[in-house]
């Protein structure tokens, strides 16, 4: 499916799990490249950031959490040119509708003069801002787990400590090529689109950083509360088994005096 949305003097064109047609017809409208309308037709197993003569071609990968049922990450495809923005995805994806719905809403610390940029980089920066969303509901969830685990619900927070860890482990390697793709792109858009393109390419990967770094936290806060969990539980266990002990010293004494009575008994 295609929508238009127009901006100032620029055109962002967005397609849904395009066909085959609307890929043909959007190829031959902004001239791309054989290669780029190729890769359009179905998702990429990876990050790419080319460049053309007149335009820029981003593929990323963003972290799905609760988005995607059955993946960890869903694609973005960005084509960047003159006066136009391209993008493809596969899904429908929450945070782009949102933008879609208030375009003129500022998300950048300085407005872009160039409409073309102000759709792009309020695109990318809504995506940041979307991964960076994620992680405080991962946050709000670990402290929720750290509640129960200090209420006597050890063994239920072994499997949610273990479950939260693995979105964290998904969300560094989804977003781990970001550094180097957005430097990529503003080393190169450079000389295609002008010095703001490399200035506010800059400011998404500040962005991006500050939630890095955010993941980066929350990941040694599960780990250290997964060894907490496990000395909680060996500490338990090390209850129980003495307890286990006490009783069974206890019985055993418990039955020897039984049976001494009874041997008496019966003598007598």
């Amino acid at each position: 499916m295609i929508s238009i949305v127009r901006h100032r003097d620029a055109v962002w064109t967005d397609l849904n799990e395009p066909t085959a047609e609307e890929i043909r017809e959007i190829s031959e409208r902004y001239s791309l490249a054989p290669s780029v309308a190729e890769s359009l037709a179905s998702p990429s197993p990876r990050h790419t950031v080319e460049f053309g003569e007149n335009h820029a071609y981003l593929v990323l990968h963003f972290p799905a959490f609760e988005e995607a049922k059955n993946d960890a990450a869903f694609e973005l495809d960005f084509i960047v040119g003159k006066d136009y923005l391209i993008t493809v995805h596969y899904q429908e994806i929450e945070a782009l509708e949102k933008f879609k719905s208030s375009i003129e809403a500022p998300v950048l610390s300085r407005q872009p003069e160039n409409a073309r940029d102000a759709l792009f980089f309020s695109l990318l920066e809504t995506m940041i801002l979307s991964f960076n969303q994620k992680l405080s509901k991962i946050d709000h969830w670990v402290r929720d787990i750290e509640k129960n685990m200090f209420e006597g619900k050890e063994k239920r927070t072994i499997f949610e400590l273990s479950e939260a860890s693995r979105h964290l482990i998904d969300f560094k390697k989804i977003t781990a090529v970001y550094p180097d793709s957005l430097k990529e792109l503003a080393l190169k858009g450079k000389e295609l689109f002008g010095e703001d393109f490399v200035y506010f390419t800059e400011e998404v990967l500040e962005h991006f950083n500050k939630a890095k770094a955010k993941l980066n936290l929350l990941s040694v806060a599960v780990h250290e509360l997964r060894e907490t969990n496990a000395s909680i539980l060996s500490t338990r266990q090390n209850e129980t088994m003495k307890m286990l002990t006490v009783a069974t010293v206890v019985a055993t004494v418990i039955v020897g005096i039984a049976l001494i009575w009874l041997g008496y008994l019966a003598l007598k």
